[in-house]
């Protein structure tokens, strides 16, 4: 693979200690330009060293009864929390030289890209890395949800659905595909990069 401008001075580093930010968010749809975040959770790995930032986010519109459902979150939890407008540039400085991951990382971007260039005028552009993409390229289940993929390693997902607790098992499940990663001679941040498991400043589309 071409080492581009974007290729950080990381890339040599195992992947344990690569400087992940791991998130996951709640939102009030599908669709970031119909919808709004209601909770952005993040977990930040620096060198096996972990710093955690969540908050609940005024979405600036009502939470459907059926997401209240699936989440737990109500109008009235978000209500006067923080908005994106000012939650924009504390999450731009977090993911500052950073990877960032999520199960499902074209949902989490989307929603967060379509926040960046409406507050900040710019687009988000980072390395990113998949938990679900590598389940499908490496465990070989029927199906590669969160919880059955939490579930092949043994993580207990309680409460999932919430930002926090989704995070500490994209978190584990992250760390539990290194021995699978290393059985295909994966031990690097420069073979992520060279087995085209981290994009250098987009994800593809799902």
């Amino acid at each position: 693979m071409r080492m581009n401008k974007l290729m950080p001075g990381f890339v040599d580093l195992p992947i344990k200690e690569l400087p992940f930010v791991i998130l996951d968010l709640e939102t009030t749809g599908f669709k970031p330009e119909e919808s709004g975040i209601t909770e952005v959770a993040i977990i930040s790995m620096n060198k096996g060293k972990e710093e955690l930032f969540e908050t609940l986010v005024d979405p600036e519109m009502p939470v459907p009864a059926a997401i209240t459902q699936i989440t737990g979150i109500t109008d009235a939890m978000v209500r006067g929390k923080p908005k994106m407008t000012e939650l924009a540039p504390i999450l731009e400085e977090l993911f500052r030289d950073k990877i960032f991951v999520a199960h499902n990382v074209p949902f989490d971007w989307s929603f967060l890209d379509y926040s960046f260039r409406k507050h900040l005028r710019k687009p988000l552009r980072m390395p990113s890395l998949c938990t679900l993409r590598l389940a499908r390229k490496y465990l070989g289940l029927s199906s590669n949800k969160l919880c059955n993929v939490a579930s092949f390693f043994n993580i207990s997902l309680i409460n999932a659905h919430r930002a926090m607790n989704d995070t500490r098992a994209v978190k584990d499940i992250l760390f539990g595909m290194v021995e699978q990663l290393e059985k295909n001679g994966i031990k690097t941040g420069r073979d992520l990069y060279n087995h085209n498991l981290i994009f250098p400043d987009f994800p593809p589309a799902r």
